[in-house]
């Protein structure tokens, strides 16, 4: 019984080079482009800005070189020709549409919501009083959940508390954060002397809040 085997039969090209180095790129480029949306809201991110659209300018080079790339490698099969393209589309669009910022603010808040329900019962209950200017200066183990050096801001209108807990502050009326209402409503404009861009309801009493 004859052993050989004809080469066609059990042909396997390799992983397109092109294919390989797309890939890692394209890992790299998410990743940068992930720490500068998330980081933006803090201004921690900005240092990958000029990175990011650098290798955005890559990221077209490669896949103008794998529409050259197709023609000399089809005879290998298209599926793996056409691969080093599908990479660098799909990397494109990832960068372009995945909003990245909105996720991890969705991540952030589902990791501290238990702290941020502990604050609220402690000034709810009288166990935390805020000064004449309505701002609680937190325990240690929860100044982590303010960007305002570790502060949270109170508003009491008759039955309502409102809670807020900045995750960003740039200007007196420039800031962010997450906003707790005993009454469930959403903010005015005027509430922490906020002028509302952008309003998002988390969950029950809780809304996300940018102002300016």
């Amino acid at each position: 019984m004859s052993q050989t085997i004809l080469s066609d039969d059990l042909y396997k090209p390799d992983f397109p080079s092109l294919g390989l180095f797309s890939t890692w790129f394209g890992v790299v480029l998410i990743g940068l482009t992930a720490v500068l949306q998330a980081g933006q809201s803090s201004g921690d991110g900005y240092w990958a800005q000029p990175l990011v659209e650098g290798l955005q300018f890559v990221l077209l080079a490669l896949i103008l070189a794998s529409l050259f790339y197709l023609p000399f490698r089809v005879e290998r099969g298209v599926k793996w020709a056409a691969l080093p393209l599908a990479i660098n589309v799909g990397t494109l669009i990832i960068v372009q549409l995945v909003p990245f910022s909105d996720l991890w603010e969705s991540v952030r808040f589902r990791w501290h919501i238990s702290q941020y329900e502990i604050v609220t019962q402690m000034v709810e209950s009288g166990e935390l009083l805020p000064g004449e200017s309505g701002v609680i200066n937190l325990p240690e183990a929860y100044r982590t959940l303010s960007a305002d050096n570790g502060r949270i801001w109170v508003e009491n209108d008759g039955e309502t508390t409102a809670i807020f807990f900045p995750t960003e502050r740039n200007a007196p009326r420039n800031f962010a954060g997450y906003l707790y209402r005993s009454d469930n409503n959403p903010p005015q404009q005027g509430d922490f002397l906020g002028r509302w861009r952008y309003v998002a309801q988390k969950q029950a009493h809780w809304y996300f809040c940018v102002s300016e």
